[in-house]
């Protein structure tokens, strides 16, 4: 498998302290895309699937997995998940996409339904500039969907059509970090009184709570 990086504590890649997984390689490139360096397939460093999961799963943490694109290496992906499964099935795992749900069922590889029937969370959808908000959370622009994977695979009709079950990820939040750092939107920490002169901490970061990683 290609990864770009392993980020071992985030809490900019979902609700909570997660683990996160950038993913090397995305065909869907879209205009202004923070992680622009990740779309080549060939960057990146090739990894065994097995030794990817021993280090998620050392983390003790639940894990996201982005990149890049994770479905354009949907075998690794698939795999990935089956030995996150077996050695933690309680484990919460979140999946990034840039294509929507519709593509990836419409697609015939056996390995995207078995990512889509392993992970909790789908977030799905191309990234799309004019629809990007300074307060969103945990995504890029307001046109990704955060869905519930397994409630609406429960919820599917009997021809198998999904009726897509969405989680509410908006209500403000800023946690505290291990380091003691305090993090949220800019309009959440504006709110609490948490930037400028007045603030009493020392180590409050407005951050757009959505995951990028730095250019190597």
């Amino acid at each position: 498998m290609r990864i770009a990086k392993l980020v071992e504590s985030s809490y900019v890649d979902g609700p909570g302290r997660r683990a996160a997984l950038f993913v090397q390689g995305c065909p869907i490139r879209c205009p202004g895309c923070q992680n622009c360096h990740l779309w080549t397939p060939n960057g990146g460093t090739e990894m065994d699937v097995t030794d990817v999961a021993q280090r998620l799963l050392a983390t003790e943490l639940p894990v996201t997995i982005t990149g890049g694109e994770p479905f354009a290496q949907v075998d690794e992906l698939a795999a990935l998940l089956g030995v996150l499964r077996l050695c933690n099935p309680g484990l919460h795992i979140i999946l990034y996409s840039g294509y929507t749900l519709a593509e990836l069922l419409s697609r015939p590889e056996p390995g995207i339904a078995y990512a889509l029937g392993t992970a909790n969370v789908l977030v799905d959808g191309p990234y799309v500039s004019e629809l990007d908000e300074p307060g969103l959370q945990y995504k890029g622009s307001s046109n990704q969907r955060v869905i519930d994977l397994q409630a609406t695979a429960r919820d599917s009709d009997r021809s198998g059509t999904p009726n897509i079950v969405t989680l509410d990820w908006q209500e403000p939040e800023i946690v505290v970090t291990d380091d003691g750092d305090l993090i949220g939107t800019p309009e959440a920490m504006a709110a609490l009184g948490c930037l400028g002169a007045q603030s009493s901490w020392s180590h409050a970061v407005a951050h757009r709570r959505c995951g990028q990683t730095e250019e190597a």
